[in-house]
């Protein structure tokens, strides 16, 4: 073999083994250090005999590029550069920089998971709503899913679109086991919305349509905004005992105030600002003169100077029976006088 510097050699006899095209053919292959005779062999050139200039200025100003030689496999370097670049533009023109980052994934998965780092186990905590079934779907684990490359940030936003999870937390313990911690959301109340009565939580966030008696009685609210407003609603109705032991519903009016509906049947509403202090007026009527126990069907709080209640039917019959009945003697009365 004769060197072409550093490990690349040419291999004997090569040129005597023409290319197809019938040319002269040179194979130079990195076969490490050879014997003292192959180093001190004269370089291999591909060309014509290289004139050395060794008289005059420019020949002396040229002599050192005759001791000039290429790093060791720089060709082989700049070829793979050539290619790589050239799939690189190839890739972005056609748009297949998606199908190439997921193979190269998929190619590391499984050969991550066939080196021992497969997920072998899945263990799991704070689950008594969600389903198991719907975590391992959101997850996607599959036979050969490496814990090497499985993407935890990923994980925790699909286990996040489960209505029942409010939190998610993922954690892998190598060499094969994921941990998962849900934080479920807790049941606060029902929201109504044209006509479908949904589940929420104390943030107001839906878990899902009621479908389970063991919520029907939690308190309902109804009406555009609601949902978002109900952890201000029970803090308001919580210190007044004339409403907050009664209250059934809760309607939204154009979502600046609330009309309470409670459960003898009394519809109270309040108005959109001073509505703790509106409140304080009906405890103070309902201690003092029995307001709520009365037949009533309405209380309007909206006005501060006054109060406006609506009577039953019943009651509104009755008194306008009894009325008349006072006008129709004090007529009689006044005839006979």
């Amino acid at each position: 073999m004769r060197s072409l510097g550093g490990g690349l050699r040419k291999v004997n006899g090569s040129e005597t083994q023409p290319g197809p095209d019938g040319r002269r053919r040179l194979v130079y292959s990195n076969m490490g250090s050879g014997d003292q005779a192959a180093d001190k062999a004269e370089p291999v050139t591909s060309g014509p005999a290289r004139r050395r200039v060794r008289n005059g200025m420019l020949g002396r100003l040229l002599a050192p590029l005759d001791q000039f030689q290429l790093p060791n496999r720089v060709g082989l370097y700049a070829v793979a550069a050539l290619f790589a670049a050239t799939g690189a533009i190839g890739a972005v023109a056609g748009d297949h920089l998606g199908d190439i980052r997921h193979g190269v994934f998929a190619a590391a998965n499984f050969a991550t998971a066939k080196a021992g780092f497969s997920i072998d186990s899945v263990v799991m905590t704070g689950l008594e709503e969600v389903r198991e079934g719907d975590v391992l779907r959101a997850l996607e684990i599959g036979d050969a899913t490496s814990l090497l490359t499985f993407n935890a940030h990923w994980a925790r936003h699909r286990l996040s679109d489960i209505a029942w999870v409010k939190s998610a937390t993922v954690q892998k313990l190598f060499p094969g086991t994921l941990r998962i911690d849900i934080v479920e959301r807790e049941p606060y109340a029902l929201w109504q919305l044209t006509g479908i009565i949904s589940l929420i939580d104390r943030d107001g966030e839906v878990i899902g349509e009621l479908g389970d008696e063991r919520f029907a009685s939690l308190p309902l609210v109804v009406g555009s905004g609601a949902n978002k407003r109900v952890d201000d609603l029970m803090s308001l109705v919580a210190p007044h005992p004339s409403v907050a032991t009664r209250l059934r519903a809760a309607v939204r009016v154009a979502d600046r105030r609330w009309n309470l509906m409670l459960d003898n049947g009394i519809e109270v509403r309040l108005p959109e600002t001073d509505a703790d202090a509106a409140l304080t007026r009906l405890d103070d009527l309902t201690a003092n003169q029995g307001l709520m126990a009365r037949d009533i069907v309405l209380v309007d709080l909206r006005l501060a100077d006054r109060l406006v209640v609506r009577l039953s039917d019943q009651a509104a019959t009755q008194r306008n029976e009894t009325v008349n009945s006072r006008g129709g003697a004090k007529k009689r009365k006044g005839q006979d006088t």
